[in-house]
């Protein structure tokens, strides 16, 4: 690839120069002598030297700009490379925050769970015993209803007071 398209620079090269040489010819009625050719031909060799060590700084220039961009590639790839890597460490080190925030929350809500549960159930045995010291309080209250309608039957002035109270 490299040597085709020396071939086409030089070619085209040679054609330029040689271009206002053909044109000078037929332009000239005077005759060119062979010294004159071979001044002519010394100079485009020249010039196609001058050329050809141009078109080798070119390439080699070329050729460490190629270096240069492999080598940043090369740099980025492994900067991205690290980033990824950096990420994921990132992203495990969330995932564990997540997981220790959820596993708090059922905790939390475990723990309220069971001191509703604990209300209920201290609740319900802290009126048990306040029932029943009803039913008994109740039981001895119509007890003594019954003793003191008894005791008004037979003693009138008792019920009398009983009737003012309006108890009876």
């Amino acid at each position: 690839m490299k040597v085709r398209m020396l071939y086409v620079i030089v070619g085209l090269t040679i054609s330029l120069v040689m271009l206002p040489l053909f044109a000078q010819a037929q332009s000239s009625q005077d005759a060119v002598t062979g010294k004159e050719i071979i001044d002519k031909l010394t100079q485009m060799e020249i010039r196609l030297t001058r050329v050809e060590e141009g078109q080798k700084a070119l390439e080699k220039r070329i050729d460490d700009m190629r270096d240069d961009i492999n080598n940043m590639r090369d740099g980025m790839n492994r900067r991205i490379d690290d980033l990824r890597s950096e990420i994921k460490g990132d992203i495990e080190e969330l995932r564990g925050l997540v997981y220790l925030t959820l596993g708090g929350i059922i905790a939390l809500i475990g723990g309220i769970v069971a001191l509703i549960g604990f209300v209920i159930w201290d609740r319900r045995t802290a009126i048990t015993p306040v029932v029943k010291r009803t039913k008994e309080l109740e039981e001895e209250r119509d007890t003594v209803w019954k003793v003191l309608k008894e005791y008004a039957k037979r003693e009138p002035r008792f019920a009398e007071v009983m009737r003012t109270a309006g108890l009876l």
